[in-house]
């Protein structure tokens, strides 16, 4: 049941964060944004995912992974509904950001409540069918867009990002449970009462853990680079690239399929023991995966080379979510899975932003997605150097 309903609020998750790159192309022309302009949008979301990782982490280990969980999600309906009337670009920015405050303190408490009602030995695949929602969810507001054709209003995708999480909160309020885990070690915290729970440094850094938390940042930030590239302007490129609103939107739900099977394959293959393995394949994969994405011509070859950085890039995302909550104890979880996220998403700033401004300086969509293939290599090797030198804990 747990890691059913966080499958469900990481699928409206996965839908809000792709809302907005679905319907930047409309914004934009509606609103006369230039590309420049429509970054700093997309990039607003990113900072509010990045400040909501972290203090919704701390919280979480604080307050409890449920109720952090269902004040993100009220934040999410809310401020998606106000993107729908935002009307110039201060207010795009400044709602967008409150938004991904909700996304980004939602985000370390779902893996941490999944990973936790998972076996330690199945964590990988406990993660794995939970976030393959966030895909799923991009894939099913990517056909939707793609169905409607050019009459689609765009505050409609808005209004679908607000309305949903509305209808799932009452649900989650009388049917999630909060982690057992979670609540026997809080438990035997309270009952010493001596013992104070660890700064946020020593959670980090402490016990041997500083190599490790720094291998992991990394990992995540050139991740983030990549995914959230995809994630915001793929249907832009595609549209740059010669292809219609539609076509674009179509390649966009491709490349979600592709990421809600890879989250779930890649995942029951970690779990397995081939982790160092299936990370090598993964980063390899995306980067063939990229080259392909900027070079291929016509809208099958596309689409195929979008599921490929879909399964790998998304899906292979997936691997590393499961790494931090597999080499952090229980009771500081959500703490050291909210600081890996929220400093990922440094990177997730980055590749947005620099997509808009080598679009402004003229460059092409294949040399966008080009500029992205050494992130992927740099994540790759920080991945594998995690998983040689880090000790899992349960």
């Amino acid at each position: 049941m747990t890691i059913f309903l966080c499958f469900l609020a990481a699928l409206l998750e996965g839908a809000d964060i792709v809302s907005m790159g679905l319907a930047a192309p409309s914004v934009a022309k509606a609103m006369g944004f230039s590309p420049g302009q429509i970054s700093y949008v997309l990039t607003a979301t990113i900072v509010g995912l990045m400040i909501g990782a972290a203090v919704g982490g701390r919280l979480g280990d604080r307050l409890g992974r449920k109720r952090v969980l269902l004040f993100a999600f009220a934040d999410l309906a809310i401020f998606s509904l106000a993107t729908a009337h935002a009307a110039d670009l201060g207010q795009f920015m400044a709602v967008r950001l409150l938004c991904g405050l909700g996304l980004g303190a939602a985000f370390p408490n779902l893996i941490a409540l999944a990973a936790e009602a998972s076996r330690p030995d199945r964590r990988a695949t406990g993660v794995g069918l939970m976030f393959c929602g966030q895909p799923i969810g991009g894939t099913l507001l990517g056909l939707f867009v793609a169905s409607q054709g050019v009459g689609l209003d765009w505050r409609v995708i808005f209004y679908i990002g607000g309305v949903l999480p509305l209808v799932l909160l009452p649900v989650l309020i009388f049917a999630l449970p909060e982690s057992a885990a979670f609540r026997q070690a809080n438990t035997a915290v309270e009952a010493k009462q001596v013992e104070a729970r660890p700064a946020v440094a020593q959670v980090l850094f402490g016990q041997g853990r500083a190599t490790l938390t720094t291998l992991l940042w990394a990992s995540y930030g050139f991740t983030q680079v990549v995914v959230y590239l995809i994630n915001n302007w793929l249907p832009t490129l595609m549209v740059a690239k010669g292809f219609s609103v539609q076509q674009a939107g179509l390649i966009s739900a491709f490349e979600n399929m592709g990421a809600a099977v890879g989250c779930v394959v890649l995942a029951v293959l970690a779990d397995r023991g081939g982790r160092k393995h299936v990370l090598g394949a993964t980063y390899l994969a995306v980067m063939i995966g990229l080259w392909g994405l900027g070079v291929a011509q016509g809208f099958w070859p596309v689409v195929g080379a979008g599921i490929v950085v879909g399964f790998f890039a998304i899906g292979g995302q997936l691997v590393l979510y499961t790494l931090a909550p597999a080499y952090y104890p229980t009771l500081v979880r959500a703490t050291g899975v909210g600081a890996a996220v929220s400093v990922g998403r440094l990177g997730g700033i980055a590749g947005p932003l620099a997509a808009g401004k080598l679009l402004a300086l003229g460059v092409t969509p294949a040399g966008v997605l080009l500029a992205a293939v050494p992130c992927a290599a740099l994540a790759g090797a920080a991945a594998l150097g995690v998983v040689l030198r880090g000790r899992e804990v349960e």
